[in-house]
């Protein structure tokens, strides 16, 4: 009897220990979370309204990764056109005092800085975030545009022969804008399609669409492109024919600001937008974020009371134990 006794005592402290070692476990898990181990439970099996709940949470975190996304995109674009703006508005400084200077000196300096100028405009057009060019339209794989002496090469090709100043303007308003043109069919590499607009809210979403083939892209390479050929050996240009390509340049640059001041304030002002929805969904994932809480939340006061009372049940329950067969604590574990 007493050995049918020992078993059934070993039993029922066994199952003792088991149900509140499960005890500690839950309540340790819900301090560490914040939120109740079993929801359905506490919520009488009527877990609709957290299901519902759970569903916009999901939503609204792709919303903030697909905000984040968009506001680097574009603050990254609008500093590459603010960086085009400065570039070519001080080189149109500089190229409209040709006229001033007229040493083939001077003038190969001017072309210089064009051609330094250009490779800058290359570059910013061939600008990646995150792996991915930005004035690519769809092809954002592809660099948006030729390498500065890949783009020369063509344009010495396109105006070998031409020795007037109209003749070589001529020449590069064909290569540039003309479809079909050089520009279309060699220089430029993305895509002629935008890029997929993003979606940053409920039935909202932005369109980062400008291309590495806008026009004002292209006057502005256009006129850079003449500066920078004006003194080139290869086209042999006379020196009056280069002072007037170089102050001819200097001229369409400042002309050609407006242009690309319009498509800063565009991007800006998707910028204000692309901020404005992510502050309006930060709010409507905080509130409800509380809203879940409030739901299914741990009172962290009452969830540490009980897991101290469980703790010293089971501390009783393993002196027992081991008063009970004879055993050390450390034996018994």
């Amino acid at each position: 009897m007493d050995t049918v006794g020992d078993l059934a005592r070993s039993l029922v402290l066994g199952t003792h220990h088991t149900r509140l070692n499960r005890a500690l476990d839950q309540l340790g898990v819900e301090i560490a979370t914040g939120f109740l181990s079993d929801p359905a439970r506490h919520l009488q099996g009527d877990v609709t309204g957290l299901v519902a709940l759970d569903r916009d949470l999901s939503r609204l975190e792709a919303f903030r990764v697909s905000t984040t996304e968009a506001a680097a995109r574009s603050a990254t674009m609008q500093t590459t056109l603010e960086e085009l703006q400065g570039r070519t508005e001080l080189l149109s400084q500089v190229l409209l005092s040709a006229e001033l200077t007229p040493t083939q000196e001077m003038r190969e300096t001017f072309s210089e800085e064009a051609r330094n100028a250009m490779g800058q405009l290359l570059a910013g057009l061939n600008r990646t975030i995150g792996g991915r060019f930005l004035f690519s339209g769809t092809a954002n794989d592809t660099p948006a545009v030729e390498g500065t002496e890949d783009m020369l090469d063509d344009l010495r090709l396109a105006l070998s022969g031409q020795s007037t100043a109209a003749d070589i303007g001529a020449a590069l308003d064909t290569w540039f804008d003309s479809a079909g043109g050089g520009f279309e069919t060699t220089s430029y590499l993305g895509a002629t399609q935008d890029a997929s607009p993003i979606r940053i809210g409920s039935g909202e979403s932005v369109s980062l669409d400008i291309r590495g083939d806008n026009p004002v892209f292209r006057a502005l390479l256009k006129s850079v492109a003449k500066a920078a050929l004006a003194t080139d050996d290869t086209l042999a240009l006379a020196p009056e024919v280069q002072t007037e390509l170089l102050s001819q340049a200097g001229r369409e640059l400042l002309g050609h600001q407006q242009g690309i001041v319009e498509l800063r304030a565009g991007l800006g002002a998707k910028e204000a937008r692309i901020a404005e929805i992510t502050t309006r969904n930060a709010a409507e994932r905080s509130a409800l974020s509380m809203m879940r809480v409030d739901l299914v939340g741990t009172d962290n006061f009452e969830a540490a009371t009980r897991y101290e009372t469980i703790r010293a049940q089971l501390e009783s329950l393993y002196a027992i134990t081991a008063r009970s067969s004879q055993l050390s604590l450390v034996d018994f574990l």
